[in-house]
């Protein structure tokens, strides 16, 4: 029993980053219904840049929050050179257009930075004791940071005026429009917000791991199974997702190399593609789209 709860609290870390980049993904969908298959490629993008403004002298959390801003300004950018272009012709060419992206943004790092892996240099410290289990303190700031970010998200969605307007669009863009909210405006906040989440995510996952290249396409996979079981548009459900997903990949261990876990998620995603395709927590999608 011991051991499943040790291992029921290291899957609560590894939610903690996939919520972010899964919360990014459903954001995209929740707006503009189509995937980004690049959101993973922005974590690993974002845990290089963390990695490198510590190098040259940024303080930690800076580095984890510059990176945040720089992903974020970055998919901005993307957005308005690229998806911008191809959004009126239906969810095919944007979907097409970030598989393109994931395979610029993978070989651009591998240009600038290497195949080299990478980590912070930190110092080691000794593993927490919480209730009988241990638990290291990067860890615990990786699912501090993370509930953070996601309950602040929570409340600008719900409560700002920005979050009704994003909320607005999503549900009916024509209604939107008519009630003068900035369809374009509000992709570009969407946009920005999916790159800080997914730059974090790559910021608290190097302190957790070395970072390479292919960092992204082996994180592509749970993301995606996280954010369809919890339903794609949902930022609830991609948090259930993640906690689901997260403690079957830690609890696999137990029976199965650790080579494994990706295929742990692909059942996950197959299953609820066959039993429910809209998620736990998802609704069908909105008409006139």
């Amino acid at each position: 029993m011991d051991l499943l709860a040790q291992y029921a609290l290291y899957g609560l870390v590894s939610a903690g980053v996939l919520a972010l980049p899964a919360s990014a993904l459903t954001l995209v969908y929740g707006l503009l219904h189509y995937p980004n298959f690049a959101i993973a490629e922005m974590v690993m993008v974002g845990a290089y840049v963390a990695i490198a403004l510590q190098v040259v002298g940024v303080p930690l959390p800076l580095a984890v929050g510059g990176a945040g801003l720089l992903v974020g300004a970055l998919a901005t950018a993307l957005d308005q050179g690229l998806f911008r272009r191809v959004r009126r012709y239906g969810p095919l060419p944007p979907l097409l257009m970030s598989i393109g992206v994931m395979f610029i943004l993978q070989n651009a790092v591998r240009f600038v930075a290497g195949n080299r892996m990478r980590a912070f240099d930190l110092p080691v410290l000794r593993p927490l004791e919480v209730l009988g289990l241990r638990i290291g303190p990067y860890q615990l700031v990786m699912i501090g940071v993370s509930v953070a970010l996601l309950a602040v998200g929570h409340l600008l969605l719900a409560r700002t005026r920005i979050g009704k307007a994003i909320r607005a669009t999503a549900d009916n863009p024509e209604v939107a429009l008519a009630s003068g909210i900035d369809a374009e405006w509000v992709a570009r906040i969407v946009w920005f917000a999916t790159g800080m989440l997914a730059g974090v995510a790559g910021g608290l996952l190097a302190l957790e791991t070395v970072v390479s290249p292919l960092m992204g396409w082996n994180l592509l996979l749970p993301v995606f199974a996280v954010a369809v079981l919890g339903g794609l548009g949902s930022l609830s459900g991609a948090l259930v997702g993640a906690l689901i997903v997260g403690l079957a990949q830690e609890w696999s261990t137990l029976l199965l190399p650790a080579t494994y876990k990706n295929l742990v998620a692909f059942v996950i995603l197959a299953a609820i593609l066959l039993w429910r395709p809209s998620g736990l927590l998802g609704r069908a999608r909105p008409s006139g789209r």
